[in-house]
């Protein structure tokens, strides 16, 4: 697909050749200013792809924390119901909330 674009300051595109030179000198192939704009589209464009994923992926990571979190506290309240239920066992005594002195 075509891009036509017009009335653009010339020192912007000077800027632009200068850049694209550039690229050709490190490149060591020709690198034209249409190739430059092409390549700042596309870079913008994966930009925000990227950030998008990233969104995502934060959330993901927020919620497996949240998860985590809660089976932490579940696995900490089924240990404590064992503790509690094997001092029972062993001396005959409730120890009732008192497992964390133990």
């Amino acid at each position: 697909m075509d891009i036509k674009v017009t009335n653009v300051d010339v020192a912007y595109i000077k800027e632009i050749e200068r850049k694209a030179k550039e690229l050709s000198k490190n490149l060591g192939r020709n690198f034209s200013r249409n190739e430059y704009i092409k390549m700042l589209i596309q870079n913008d464009c994966e930009l925000r792809l990227t950030q998008l994923k990233e969104d995502k992926f934060n959330h993901a990571v927020d919620l497996l924390t949240a998860t985590l979190d809660r089976q932490e506290k579940t696995l900490q309240e089924f240990i404590n119901s064992n503790t509690r239920l094997f001092h029972l066992m062993a001396s005959g005594e409730d120890i009732g909330e008192g497992v964390d002195e133990l």
